[in-house]
């Protein structure tokens, strides 16, 4: 008597229509998952943490060098100001 119940019950599964989808939302998923772990591999990897460039491991990431080249002398502002004599 179950097994009469369940193959009544997975008839609607025979639809092509809607296994196709879910079939393409299951890649989707897949895709996008595969995606945003090598995206945080990368940014660990080579971006780095712009607050930690005075650790060793860090100071040859791109964020760390780019940081390097903006702020003057490693000070804190961001800019440094001249005043000039008229």
């Amino acid at each position: 008597m179950a097994g009469i119940a369940l193959k009544g019950s997975f008839s609607g599964v025979k639809n092509k229509k809607g296994q196709t989808a879910i079939e393409y939302v299951l890649l989707l998923l897949v895709m996008v998952s595969i995606i945003s772990s090598l995206l945080v591999y990368v940014r660990n990897k080579y971006l780095g943490d712009p607050e930690k460039c005075n650790l060793a491991q860090n100071r040859n990431t791109i964020l760390c060098k780019i940081n390097s080249y903006v702020k003057p002398t490693g000070g804190n502002k961001p800019f440094q100001y001249f005043p000039f004599k008229k």
